[in-house]
């Protein structure tokens, strides 16, 4: 077998290198085992190809490595994850199922009768009409949506907290998903009305605040009884449950504010319906749901018996 020439001694060399460097994306467990074995393959594969189609060649065989690598990667990041995700959640009691499935319930019904209330309000001709007559509404208004962005904000850092060990990567995802949300949510008043996005921003960012501060203190004080990663989720769901219970007394305040104006427009005249019914229905939902979610965290929340 003839020797290499040099040029391509030096592009096996800079590949195998690569190739190495590109195997750290692969789980520490994986490279453990089939590493080494790898790295001879690809080398053994890059002298093969050189010495029967040239530079060309190895091209072709990078593309397919690579997209071999992504798929791989891809597969055996998931199967740790899915391990990982496995074995935490077994150590998590019922008790903290049930209050992470009805934290995430009271949300999708907040979020549902925000949404709605939206859609209601804007196709309607009662929106400007009732707010001319009582500004509160404004306020109540931009409260249910402000809540509902910073409560799903905080349900993505539940998620975060049961499949993700690091808090640090917990963190940086947070922040990412809050900015995300902060500029698809009303990150077009920063361009229009400025100091109305500013407004709201603070706003958003107190009601994180708030929620956070008190998820910490639960879950610091459930830590000796759950473990680290239990009372970590819990104290998710409070900060959930504390930005929801927010959003629901928006949606009380909004109605109670809402009716009266609309009963009087609608006897002069002026609009067609009142939105009584439902408010009443999608603020009674909000209520029950609410309601289940706070004996959930009590129940969650009890200490053992021999403690």
């Amino acid at each position: 077998m003839a020797r290499s020439k040099p040029p391509a001694r030096r592009a096996i060399a800079f590949s195998v290198w690569l190739y190495s460097l590109f195997l750290y994306a692969y789980p520490a467990s994986f490279r453990s085992v089939y590493g080494m074995r790898m790295l001879q393959v690809f080398r053994d594969s890059c002298r093969d190809t050189l010495q029967q189609r040239g530079l060309t060649g190895l091209i072709v065989l990078w593309s397919h490595v690579l997209s071999d690598l992504v798929i791989t990667v891809f597969l055996e990041r998931w199967h740790i994850l899915k391990e990982s995700i496995m074995a935490n959640i077994q150590h998590f009691p019922q008790r903290l199922w049930v209050a992470l499935i009805a934290t995430v319930f009271a949300f999708a019904v907040s979020l549902i009768a925000s949404l709605n209330l939206y859609q209601l309000e804007d196709t309607s001709r009662l929106t400007q009409a009732a707010y001319s007559a009582s500004p509160l509404l404004r306020f109540s208004y931009d409260g249910i949506y402000l809540t509902a962005l910073a409560a799903g904000v905080i349900v993505c850092t539940i998620v975060g907290y049961a499949l993700i060990q690091s808090e640090l990567l917990v963190s940086i995802g947070l922040i990412i998903v809050a900015l995300l949300v902060v500029f698809g949510g009303f990150g077009g008043l920063l361009v229009r009305h400025p100091t109305t996005f500013l407004a709201f921003f603070a706003a958003f960012f107190l009601l994180l605040l708030m929620g956070f501060l008190i998820g910490r203190f639960v879950a610091t004080r459930a830590r000796r009884t759950l473990g680290q990663r239990p009372a970590a989720v819990l104290g998710a769901c409070v900060s959930a449950g504390s930005v929801l219970f927010v959003n629901v007394s928006a949606l009380v305040l909004h109605t109670l504010l809402l009716n009266p104006v609309s009963h009087a427009l609608y006897m002069q005249g002026q609009i067609e319906g009142t939105h009584l019914n439902f408010s009443l229905i999608s603020m009674g939902v909000a209520f029950l749901a609410l309601f289940a979610y706070m004996v959930s965290l009590v129940r969650a929340l009890r200490l053992p018996a021999h403690q």
